[in-house]
């Protein structure tokens, strides 16, 4: 998802205070393992579901990622919400338990601060506040916690340097984050990126990929992982103001305060723009069509996927470069994305293999739909090669969208949200205990009865 500069919540600023609905699967130990069949207790949710227990709760943002198999959501008392596959920690709770419903980070809370902006990588989450300061937690393997400092894993058994809970980045400031897959962007108030993680394809734009070989007697090449966060300056980069920014699993693409593109990392499909594909270890402006007739106005969309990048210009047009179908050409460079022309898009965001989009009282989706992600309900089809609506949310005003793997996040005005179905989910297992079903609302009770 886009993240703007805010000093609050951008969903505040315009009174886009809504409920969390959510499609895709809930039993998170299968996504992208191979493994088809929903656990009987854990089922797909084929059409955007509010939580049960959150009826209360009222959201602000947003957070998920092209990599990421867990979720995280910030309410409007600026508490941080995380849940899905645990396994490094990343949902912050101080332990490894998969969690099926959103659950509060209570040590956040403890550290009495207020989140702003969240964004989730493969396996870790990383959290502004208010007060500008940044925090990571799960895998620190890459430095992608920034914290400046990493435990090296000498051979193949040792602990893994995780972090079960919040860990202060080095870095101050902040007013939103995005995460690829193993890196992590900081935008600070002052326009200014800061990068860390896994350099491999030069997606921390410091200009290298930090390659070296390990080996004296043959070739072992690896790519130094970067835990210190480091302002991205390279090309004249340092002397622009950046208004958003937006993560691929190993790309950047952001734009600044003149409404130029800027983007960097992993050049394959084309998804830098530059019409080549080549990786590029530092940013670079991307030429598009019209020029300064096509400039981003402030309240832009961006989004950067695991294959592509979507940025809307001037007008609203929305241009599209990369892999973006399963079928057909790769886009070398920025070209109009005709199916959602004419529409003044809320919000935009890239999955694994999946799109979402919001606007007026409508949201769509497209791409790949294994896991019920693209919301189009039980008899809807599990696959979309264009932007097509989502049935239930339409009539409904849809103020933000976060696409992961599996998974698609939707906030939905609070007025709008009260006739959407409600789930339930089932406990968080525990060792040698059976999960019963937990009792649910709407299409998803009327399958557990089956």
């Amino acid at each position: 998802m886009s993240t703007p500069i805010a000093d609050a919540p951008r969903a505040i600023e315009g009174g886009r205070i809504g409920e969390l609905a959510y499609a895709g699967a809930t039993d998170y130990a299968r996504v992208g393992r191979g493994k088809t069949n929903p656990d009987g207790h854990r089922p797909d949710l084929t059409e955007p579901h509010a939580y049960e227990a959150l009826r209360d709760v009222r959201f602000v943002a947003l957070g998920g990622g092209a990599a990421a198999t867990h979720c995280a959501a910030i309410d409007s008392e600026g508490r941080l919400w995380t849940w899905g596959r645990n396994e490094r920690g990343q949902l912050g709770h101080g332990d490894r338990t998969t969690r099926g419903a959103p659950t509060e980070v209570r040590a956040l809370r403890e550290l009495d601060v207020k989140c702003v902006s969240v964004a989730c990588g493969k396996s870790h989450t990383a959290v502004v506040c208010s007060n500008g300061d940044v925090y990571g937690f799960g895998s620190n393997k890459q430095g992608q916690i920034g914290c400046g400092t990493m435990k090296k894993v000498m051979k193949k058994g040792d602990a893994e340097d995780d972090k079960l809970t919040p860990v202060k980045a080095l870095v101050a400031n902040g007013a939103s984050v995005s995460c690829g897959g193993e890196f992590t962007a900081v935008l600070t108030r002052d326009g200014e990126v800061f990068t860390y993680g896994l350099p491999q394809y030069g997606q921390l734009g410091h200009g290298t990929d930090h390659e070296y070989n390990t080996s004296a007697s043959s070739i072992k090449i690896v790519y130094e992982p970067q835990p210190h966060p480091k302002r991205v300056v390279a090309n004249g980069f340092g002397e622009r103001k950046i208004v958003k920014l937006s993560c691929g699993v190993n790309h950047v693409a952001c734009f600044d305060d003149a409404g130029k593109i800027w983007t960097w990392g992993f050049g394959g499909y084309g998804r830098l723009g530059h019409r080549v594909q080549k990786d590029e270890f530092a940013p670079k402006m991307v030429e598009i069509q019209g020029g300064d007739r096509n400039l981003c106005p402030a309240d832009a969309v961006i989004g950067a996927g695991s294959t592509s990048t979507f940025v809307s210009a001037l007008q609203g047009q929305l241009y599209a470069f990369g892999k973006i179908k399963t079928t057909g050409d790769n886009l070398m460079y920025p070209t109009p994305f005709m199916d959602l022309q004419g529409w003044v898009l809320r919000d935009f965001s890239a999955g694994n293999v999946t799109f979402a989009a919001c606007a007026e009282k409508s949201a769509v989706t497209w791409g790949g739909g294994q896991y019920g992600e693209l919301g189009y309900g039980p008899k809807g089809k599990k696959s979309s090669a264009n932007p097509d609506l989502v049935p239930s949310l339409e009539g409904k005003r849809t103020y933000a969208v976060a696409c992961g793997v599996g998974y698609t996040l939707f906030l939905v005005d609070k007025e709008d949200a009260k006739d959407l179905p409600r789930f339930t989910p089932a406990p968080d297992d525990e060792p040698g205990k059976k999960v019963k079903a937990a009792p649910a609302k709407g299409p998803v009770a009327k399958k557990q009865k089956k």
